[in-house]
């Protein structure tokens, strides 16, 4: 995680601590595959693989703690969007303080400008355009590469 629970805060004084960046954790690749399961094969399809989303997200919630009789995760198994949430969700979850969220969004279609239920914030609102879903491909890439064409809407 990039908060790290044995950081020391005072600046005065120095530590041996090693700092490093993991790039990708258990649990993520997990729910990259739960996911990708859900959409390609449904919440209990394996589509010729050894586990379906509902495998996974049950053996991330069984690893949390959360009871193996867990009647949320039963009810979403039947249906690929219920699933979909419980999935995004779950990513919500155990991906915070990670920077996953705002690509999350992005990559889902989501409103960028809505804040979290329960919670009021002050937030600038932004006209985002379709477009904007995938920022302009630096004009030097193009140039190496010729058949490399720029995202649509972008000059």
């Amino acid at each position: 995680k990039r908060l790290r629970m044995d950081v020391n805060c005072n600046p005065a004084s120095t530590s041996g601590q090693r700092h490093y960046t993991p790039r990708l954790r258990f649990t993520e690749f997990f729910l990259n595959y739960a996911e990708a399961a859900n959409e390609a094969w449904g919440p209990k399809g394996m589509g010729g693989n050894a586990y379906s989303a509902y495998d996974v997200i049950k053996a991330i919630r069984q690893r949390a703690g959360i009871a193996s009789n867990d009647k949320y995760l039963e009810e979403c198994a039947a249906n690929k969007d219920k699933m979909r949430e419980l999935i995004r969700n779950e990513r919500r979850i155990e991906l915070c303080f990670e920077s996953f969220r705002f690509w999350d969004l992005r990559r889902w279609n989501a409103n960028l400008n809505e804040t979290a239920r329960g919670i009021e914030g002050d937030v600038e609102i932004r006209d985002y355009k379709d477009y904007m879903t995938y920022g302009p491909i630096p004009y030097s890439e193009t140039m190496k590469f010729g058949n490399l064409s720029q995202n649509d809407g972008w000059q």
